[in-house]
């Protein structure tokens, strides 16, 4: 079973991270949900599921998926809503739910891939929440249009 969870977790991973910023900018683009926004959503849904199965396995190495997992899956969500209905400051919804997400797996990757320097960790954290804060205040006119 761990085998078939880490399987599908690598491959759902390399599709969320590929489709998180095509997600956020055909969103924008379109004014609402799109086939990336779909995409990004169930490929995080995957990453998620399979990171749930796993962390049982290895539990004090693992446990810290498990709120890492939850929240990923949460700001996505979030960011779909806001692409469903899009009115008002929807691209603030947009950006914090898709962009906080795809925050989140880079943290994930810099978890498992840099264990032994958690500052490195803080990396995306600080710059991805820079950028999604700048827009959110400075959006480009056309997400604000009516």
């Amino acid at each position: 079973m761990r085998d078939i969870a880490l399987i599908l977790h690598v491959a759902a991973g390399v599709v969320a991270v590929v489709f998180g910023p095509l997600a956020i900018v055909f969103t924008l683009r379109r004014r609402g949900l799109t086939w990336a926004g779909e995409t990004y959503h169930w490929a995080v849904a995957i990453v998620c599921l399979s990171a749930l199965v796993m962390v049982p396995y290895d539990w004090g190495g693992l446990w810290v998926f498990w709120p890492i997992s939850i929240a990923s899956y949460l700001f996505v969500y979030f960011g779909q809503r806001a692409a469903e209905n899009p009115g008002g400051l929807w691209y603030r919804g947009v950006l914090r739910g898709y962009g906080g997400g795809w925050i989140a797996l880079w943290t994930a990757i810099l978890v498992v891939g840099i264990p032994d320097h958690p500052w490195t960790w803080a990396i995306p954290i600080v710059v991805g929440s820079l950028i999604i804060e700048y827009l959110c205040f400075r959006p480009i006119p056309a997400w604000t249009r009516v």
